[in-house]
This record gives C-alpha cells, sequence and structure tokens, in this order.
C-alpha cells in the first residue's frame, strides 16, 4: 500500500525544447534539460528546513527510456519527495513528454550552510523555471510566435566514424552544435581522451551567485556525449542511456574556465562506459561523472 501526504510534496516544472539545446547531431540529450531536473528536483525538500536556507542537489542519476525526445517537444518534470532527514532529501525527478516517459531521476538535495539573498532567488526562479535561458544563445534570431530560429546543424557524412567527427569539431570544420555552442565549449583530443572546455557565463548563475548544478550536469553530459561519439563506427549512432554525477563544488563564475576531461572506462559493441571529471582550469575537483553510452 502507499500514501501520500503534504510531507511528501510533489513539484512540477515544464520546459519548452528547441533546435537551441540540440547537439551536433541535431539531436536531444539528456543534458538538455540537466538545468529543468536540477532545479525542479530541490523544491520538494525546500518546504521542509529552516526558512532562507538554500538547497543544492550532491547527486544526480539520469536513466533513460525509448527515445529522445525531438527538438521541438514540451517536456515537464515532476519531482517527489520519497525521504528526508535533517538536512539530506531524497527526491525522484520523472521526465515525460505527452505520451511518453523520457527519464528517471534519482536526486540527492543537501541544505547549504549559506543564506540565499531573496532577490536573486526570485531572479534565478523567472530565468530557470521556464528554462528560457536554454532555449537558445543570447541574440538569436526570433520567429514570429516569439520561439527563437535556430537551425539544426547538416546531416553528418555516415562514412565518417567517430574520430573524424571529433578531429573535425575540435578543429572547427563541424558544427559543435547549438548547445555545446551556448555552453561556451570546446573540444581537444589524446588519443581517447577528450578534453572539454567552458567558459562561464552570467545566465550559468544559481541564487548563490555560483555556477548552477543543472548546468555543470550539463556540462558533463555533453562531454560524456563526444566521448560516446569517438568511438562510433562509420555510420553508427549511440544515445547516453545513464549518468550519474557526483558534485564536490560549484565554481564561481569569474575563476575561470571550467574543463571536463573523459576517458572510456570499457567499449564494447553494443555499450561503452565512460568516466567523466570535471575541475577548475588550476585542477580543482568540481565534479565527477559516469555514463553509459548506448550504440544504436
Amino acid at each position: 500500500m502507499t500514501s501520500h501526504s503534504d510531507d511528501f510534496a510533489t513539484v512540477t516544472l515544464a520546459q519548452q525544447l528547441s533546435n537551441g539545446v540540440a547537439d551536433h547531431r541535431g539531436r536531444i540529450e539528456l543534458g538538455s534539460y540537466a538545468v529543468l531536473v536540477d532545479t525542479v528536483g530541490g523544491m520538494p525538500f525546500v518546504a521542509h528546513i529552516e526558512p532562507g536556507f538554500g538547497v543544492v542537489q550532491s547527486r544526480l542519476s539520469f536513466a533513460t527510456a525509448g527515445h529522445p525526445p525531438a527538438p521541438d517537444a514540451a517536456i515537464v518534470a515532476t519531482a517527489t519527495l520519497r525521504d528526508r532527514l535533517a538536512d539530506f532529501g531524497c527526491t525522484t525527478v520523472e521526465v515525460s513528454t505527452a505520451d511518453r516517459l523520457v527519464a528517471a531521476v534519482q536526486v540527492r538535495s543537501v541544505r547549504t550552510g549559506r543564506m540565499f539573498d531573496p532577490e536573486l532567488l526570485r531572479a534565478a526562479g523567472i530565468a530557470l523555471e521556464p528554462a528560457a535561458t536554454l532555449a537558445a544563445p543570447q541574440g538569436a534570431a526570433r520567429t514570429r510566435d516569439g520561439a527563437h530560429a535556430v537551425e539544426l546543424p547538416p546531416a553528418i557524412d555516415p562514412v565518417l566514424d567517430g574520430v573524424s567527427i571529433i578531429d573535425a569539431i575540435a578543429a572547427q570544420r563541424m558544427s559543435i552544435g547549438p548547445f555545446a555552442q551556448l555552453l561556451g565549449c570546446s573540444l581537444t583530443r589524446a588519443e581517447q581522451q577528450l578534453t572539454m572546455r567552458c567558459t562561464p557565463q552570467q545566465w550559468m548563475s544559481n541564487a548563490l551567485g555560483t555556477m548552477h548544478g543543472g548546468v555543470i550536469a550539463a556540462l558533463a553530459a555533453q562531454a560524456v556525449s563526444f566521448a560516446g561519439q569517438l568511438a562510433t563506427a562509420p555510420g553508427g549512432d549511440y544515445r547516453v542511456s545513464d549518468l550519474t554525477i557526483d558534485f564536490f563544488r560549484s565554481p564561481a563564475l569569474d575563476a575561470g574556465d571550467v574543463v571536463v576531461v573523459t576517458d572510456p572506462v570499457r567499449v564494447g559493441r553494443r555499450v561503452a562506459t565512460m568516466a567523466a571529471t570535471m575541475t577548475t582550469e588550476d585542477g580543482t575537483p568540481l565534479a565527477q561523472t559516469s555514463a553509459s553510452v548506448r550504440f544504436e
């Protein structure tokens, strides 16, 4: 038997996807809705802590279902508080389109020792709740209905293997994709190891003035997605099916580039396991990620 009470609240947020959050293949990967998940994931727990204190996520664990949503899909994230104890909470988030489940996410929330500035909190809520900032790069043209007019990248030549594709992206001969452009990413490769750099931007801020955890998760997801592409055969496709990220700290936005280094743990015929480490430019650890990539 199951029960529901106010102690285990449910919160729902929605996001309209767009071409602006598609990757270099024109596909939506889980990083495209990571800010939505991180934001809604902490909300049910907020009601159970002392007013004025904030909540951050210490871990997100994504498991995807079926195929990714279309770039023009509307998605809904519903977060339910499952357990709580003093300064810690466990929440599940279901991400869905109108007709099917997209991902199930487990969220571990922690009360911070710092107080939120109410004005910053309201500002962050306005920007992040509809994920407006993630809809397209700043300055992108708008269509008549107000949507950002971002073109999807050209189809990738099926004769190219993953190494050729990643090298072309790193050399800027091929589009890195609208989402990676929005995140300010660049790539370099050394054998099977990829290094992705991101220059933080003001819109990436959380209510404490550091990088939003959802942006950190989005960067990690984008990095392991590129690692998955690197391992593909000519004409092969892939998707990030599972991803777990542990957050260590959130960098200041003026502290320089964020660096994500990915390495393959094991690459099989159907599934690969990737590891990613995120640091500041001087090597301070920010997050650690493990992900499964499924070849299609």
